[in-house]
């Protein structure tokens, strides 16, 4: 029987410039990527967060549409969240150039019992206390996950560290595991990251794949390595890494195993998150999202499958 996944992050307005162009106030969000992912692999999802009275209708039904049900969201007075950003040519680099918290900063979120009962809780990129907030709610949950974002490490250190101790699988990208580690090497701060108590990590490396890190119960290390999707020619990696991580969910509710999914199952989840990460890149927002299909995600899984086999 399948295990329910709970995620939590922003629903957003985003206006993303890039190399290859521009889209302005467009869908996004940790949240609405993390889901649009997950529902790929499964219909035992649910999503909370928070919209302002600026949102479109739109959207909320498009949302619908894709299968991910909004009666977890809430619409108060005030303005969404709004994220403006810009990528280099080398669009692993990024600067934020606006981000508007409206309605989300002062939010406050209360799961109903219904949600409390989760078994997978994915506090995707929001604040680290609104993520241990959510996280305690969730006192029903056997695997918690959290992904984290560089200038959060640095503003709010203390919750970081909080939130780290308490989730059995953390994300970070290069930069962020080498901001709270200190370590320039990706590899040991990997293995540091385990130290701070979750049992897996997962680092991305952007266009270079992501690493999965594993710590037993009996202390032994493993790890994974995974190329990224092969990628001619991107255009726009916004989401990527919050619609990995809700891929990677998605995946992990057909296999939870009470908290203690089998190291194979966890690599494979991985490679799936990649497929799906890559997929976002080839189009602007949630675009790619809303047109992938499963039988799609399939065949992109199975290609991926073949390129990566060796004896």
């Amino acid at each position: 029987m399948s295990d329910r996944a709970l995620i939590y992050g922003t629903i957003a307005i985003d206006t993303l410039i890039t190399p290859n162009g521009r889209a302005n106030s467009v869908l996004g969000g940790s949240g609405t990527y993390a889901a649009l992912a997950a529902r790929l692999l499964t219909d035992k999802m649910d999503l909370v967060g928070v919209v302002g009275t600026d949102f479109d209708e739109k959207y909320r039904l498009a949302m619908q549409a894709r299968g991910v049900s909004m009666k977890h969201v809430e619409q108060i007075e005030g303005q969404t969240f709004a994220w403006t950003g810009q990528y280099e040519q080398d669009m692993n680099n990024r600067t934020t150039l606006s981000t508007i918290e409206g309605v989300q900063e002062h939010w406050n979120m209360q799961l109903s019992p219904e949600l409390q009962k989760c078994t997978l809780a994915v506090a995707t990129n929001v604040t680290p206390p609104l993520q241990c907030r959510m996280l305690a709610q969730c006192s029903n949950a056997c695997f918690r996950m959290a992904d984290f974002m560089k200038s959060w490490i640095i503003r709010e250190r203390e919750y970081t560290r909080k939130l780290l101790s308490g989730t059995d699988l953390a994300l970070m990208n290069d930069e962020e595991a080498r901001e709270y580690t200190g370590l320039d090497d990706s590899l040991a701060a990997g293995y540091k990251l385990l130290d701070a108590g979750p049992r897996y990590v997962v680092i991305k490396h952007g266009s270079a794949g992501s690493t999965l890190f594993h710590r037993s119960s009996s202390g032994s290390t493993c790890l994974f390595r995974s190329p990224a999707w092969p990628l001619v020619n991107a255009t726009d990696p916004t989401g990527a890494g919050d619609s990995y991580m809700g891929a990677l969910a998605g995946y992990l509710t057909h296999c939870l195993n009470g908290g203690e999914p089998s190291w194979e199952d966890m690599k494979r989840g991985v490679a799936i998150a990649t497929v799906v990460a890559g997929a976002v890149c080839e189009k602007f927002g949630t675009v790619s999202l809303f047109a992938l299909t499963r039988s799609e995600l399939a065949e992109r899984i199975s290609r991926f499958r073949e390129m990566t086999k060796w004896d």
